[in-house]
């Protein structure tokens, strides 16, 4: 398969790129779990980026890199939600900000929730979409990276049921999930690498030893390999191919959030250094769809089907 740019692609992708460039500063020595991307949401969505899947000569493709590329971003942005999953389900009419979740859902702590406009929900027998004006969503305080709140609990029946299968549901939302663990891998694997480059110790750069270059070799190896997956998945449109890019990408993300910390010292345990946003991101983003062994099982079941 080949994963080469169109010409368009990398100029959709360079327009991206530049409407993200004013946001990628890093707040020197603000302490907080999370940044508020609202106000790269309202630019995105003024410049007509959140549609881009529904827009002609567009399609799930790009709106998959516009996913990973706010996932770069030190902000917490919903953005796979909305660009992605939505359209691909039959809900690309829906109010976003849209969080996304799964059965049984009533009580649970959502990523996104707190801010949303619209919560769509595998509820064990469709897909359904919930407006969630009005609704009042407490906020859980956590420290990954991420709003989460506590879903309500919607009465049998309500919302607006969608014409997207349970399993296009899922596979969509494994996709995407793929692509917000890309993004957020490769900026706090370019935050480490340009750290190990600056820091001195015993006279040379932390970036000149073998083993370090060893180690990051390796975690670039695995967010090249997410990658690609995860491209591979988009564009096949297979449940296989989507179940085995979120299994790798999710398994990627262990490593890639214990070693990026690890190369930072002391400081990269602290708040006031900025690679926890990507860091803490990723642990979340491990848990979600019930984890990596969850997504291989898939997988299995997908190729090998009983």
């Amino acid at each position: 398969m080949n994963f080469d740019l169109t010409q368009d692609q990398r100029l959709f992708k360079d327009s991206v790129t530049r409407l993200l460039d004013k946001y990628r500063a890093l707040p020197a020595g603000h302490a907080s779990y999370w940044l508020d991307g609202s106000a790269v949401r309202k630019d995105l969505e003024e410049g007509g980026f959140l549609s881009i899947s529904t827009q002609q000569g567009y399609g799930p493709f790009e709106a998959l890199l516009l996913v990973e590329a706010v996932a770069m971003l030190p902000q917490v942005v919903e953005v796979a939600a909305s660009a992605l999953v939505a359209p691909a389900v039959g809900a690309g009419d829906c109010r976003g900000p849209v969080a996304l979740a799964s059965t049984p859902v009533a009580g649970r702590p959502v990523r996104f929730l707190p801010g949303a406009a619209t919560l769509i929900v595998d509820s064990g027998a469709d897909v359904r979409a919930y407006d969630l004006a009005g609704i009042n969503v407490p906020a859980v305080d956590t420290p990954f990276a991420a709003p989460f709140g506590i879903a309500p609990e919607f009465a049998a029946g309500a919302g607006r049921k969608l014409g997207a299968s349970r399993k296009a549901f899922l596979q969509w939302r494994q996709v995407a999930l793929a692509g917000e663990i890309v993004g957020a891998m490769q900026a706090a694997l370019d935050l480490t690498v340009q750290y190990v480059k600056n820091r001195q110790q015993f006279g040379h750069p932390l970036g000149s030893f073998q083993a370090i270059q060893h180690r990051l070799s390796e975690c670039a190896v695995l967010v090249h390999g997410a990658r690609l997956s995860t491209y591979r998945a988009v564009l096949s449109g297979s449940a296989s191919d989507a179940a085995l890019a979120c299994s790798y990408a999710q398994d990627a993300a262990a490593r890639i959030s214990y070693d990026t910390p690890q190369f930072h010292g002391a400081i990269g345990q602290t708040l006031e250094y900025p690679v926890h946003y990507w860091s803490y991101r990723l642990r979340a983003l491990q848990g979600e769809l019930d984890g990596v062994s969850t997504q291989g099982a898939r997988a299995a079941d997908e190729l090998w089907p009983a």
